[in-house]
């Protein structure tokens, strides 16, 4: 298994989404949550399962529930790199720059 990192605004968006899902409802909240540790984990446990999307860049939607959501992430060194908690249906790789910002904190 690798050892994750989550980029500072990708933090900022996964506590965002669960913020909103909250306000609607606990248990949503809650689900939205499960999808995605339990996501993480699978790509923690095999980092190239999910297919890649730009450059090295792979991505994973937060299926069924929640697939307008989507995990972007990179392996760097060793670790899984979250780049972003991105909603699908927004600015298309407005996260590009993320990634040298990671390769250089992590």
């Amino acid at each position: 298994m690798k050892p994750w990192r989550i980029h500072p605004a990708a933090q900022t968006e996964l506590e965002e989404a669960a913020g909103h899902y909250l306000m609607i409802d606990q248990a949503l909240a809650e689900s939205f949550n499960h999808h995605y540790l339990t996501y993480r984990q699978q790509i923690c446990e095999n980092p190239l399962l999910f297919n890649i999307r730009a450059g090295i860049v792979r991505r994973v939607n937060l299926t069924p529930r929640f697939g307008e959501y989507y995990i972007a992430y990179m392996l760097w060194h060793e670790n899984v790199v979250i780049l972003a908690i991105a909603h699908a249906k927004r600015i298309p790789y407005y996260w590009r720059h993320r990634i040298s910002e990671s390769k250089q904190m992590f």
